[in-house]
């Protein structure tokens, strides 16, 4: 399930916009309208598993990010968000961490 567009060029981290479904977890961390992040992938999730929920999708129509319903802190993405400025979705593990 190769994708394009979502990687610059081998080796080089890239971005794109992704935008989070109201009422998720994610967009409890990220309430914008849409985040560009930091991104190196050319995969994606086929199937959505039993009892995940999207709660993330890139413009096409990608999902970017999945998550267990509460009350578990489980948050997926497909992204690096350890990298780049925005440092939400890591503030938000190391908050759920301790």
């Amino acid at each position: 399930q190769h994708l394009d567009g979502h990687r610059e060029q081998v080796g080089v981290f890239g971005t794109h916009t992704v935008k989070p479904v109201p009422g998720t977890l994610y967009e409890s961390i990220v309430p914008d309208a849409s985040t560009d992040v930091p991104t190196y992938h050319h995969q994606s999730v086929d199937r959505v598993g039993r009892n995940l929920v999207v709660s993330a999708y890139a413009e096409d129509g990608t999902a970017e990010a999945l998550e267990l319903p509460a009350p578990a802190w489980a948050l997926g993405v497909q992204w690096h968000p350890e990298m780049g400025e925005d440092t939400r979705v890591m503030a938000a593990l190391v908050r759920a961490a301790s």
